[in-house]
Parts: C-alpha cells; structure tokens; sequence
C-alpha cells in the first residue's frame, strides 16, 4: 500500500511539471504594442484595421486593453485586464466549453490542455460538429454547421489571447501559424 501511494505521488508530481512546462513555453505580453507589432510583421493587419479601447469596460468587466482583428476566416484578439483573475475566469469558461465537446465527441483532431494558477493554453486543430457551442470573445461561436478550427486560446496573468482561424484555408492556417510564431506562442 506504501509503494502504491509513492508511485501514486511520483505520477501526480510528473503530470503537475508537465502542466506548468507546458505552460511557460509562452511570455506575458502586457503591451499592446507587442501585440500590434506581431500582426503588422506577421499577417499584414495595421493597427487602424483593428478594433481596439482602451480603459473601458468588456462583458462586465474592466479592461486595460482591447484588441480585435479579422482577416477573413481568422482572428485574432488581445484583452489586457485590469485583474488577473478576470482573466483566468474568461479562459477557464473556455475551457470548460472546450472539455464539453470533447466529452460529447463533437471534436475530432488534435488538441492539447494545459493550466496552472496564471497562465494556460487551449491549442486545437480539428472538426467540431455541428450543434456545439464555444465561448470565443469576437464570434462566440454556436455551429450550425460542421466546423473546422485551427489555433488556440492563451491566457498568462491578465492577458487573455485567440487566435484561431474558423473554417479556414491551408493559407489561413499558414497565417495563424505564423502569428504565433511572431508573438513565440505554441501552435497546433
């Protein structure tokens, strides 16, 4: 019983770094500049093709800073709040959203999950059905139709991060890819 309970420990220990190594492969980006600068270099989207605020309030809650690009099937959006855990509640509503439709089999693809108390990622390649419902900030998304996703979702201390293309082109995806490439977050 000791032996179950050590290896028991020892795997839970594994699993929690691997979690957190997860995590930290990508960097806070708390200037909108960075942000900006990486859609600019990236895909070719000007700061004045964007929608963004700047202190003001967003589904209820207070927001540093708010950027929203589309560019055909992709998007891409930024939210710098003024709270971490404002963050963390928007992305843990996505997660949950996403777990559901894996739980119900409406995703087929890859996919991977990680989270620790500050940071997490939700990076997906793949099918949802039609009839599933996911909680994107610019096209909260319920499918009518079958569906094809590419990107991921990032949250790290108070910035929440999408960038994902819906129903898009290989070219599109090259886009996605790219992008988060240029701002040095894992890709699907």
């Amino acid at each position: 019983m000791k032996r179950l309970k050590t290896i028991a420990a020892a795997v839970l220990a594994c699993a929690t770094m691997l979690s957190a190594t997860a995590c930290s492969g990508f960097k806070v980006i708390d200037d909108e500049d960075v942000f900006f600068d990486a859609l600019d270099n990236a895909v070719k989207i000007d700061e004045d093709e964007t929608y963004h605020i700047k202190n003001s309030t967003y589904d209820g809650d207070k927001i540093e800073y708010m950027i929203a690009a589309q560019d055909g099937d992709n998007y891409y959006i930024y939210i710098r709040y003024k709270k971490a855990d404002k963050a963390m509640d928007r992305f843990d509503d996505f997660c949950q959203d996403f777990q559901d439709i894996k739980d119900d089999s409406d995703f087929t693809g890859s996919n991977s999950m990680s989270t620790s108390k500050t940071r997490g990622s939700v990076i997906f390649n793949g099918e949802v059905e039609s009839g599933s419902a996911l909680s994107f900030v610019y096209a909260n998304q319920y499918f009518y139709d079958d569906s094809e996703i590419y990107g991921g979702v990032y949250v790290n201390e108070n910035v929440y991060i999408e960038v994902y293309s819906l129903n898009g082109s290989k070219r599109d995806k090259e886009k996605i890819a790219l992008f988060l490439k240029e701002i040095g977050f894992p890709k699907p």
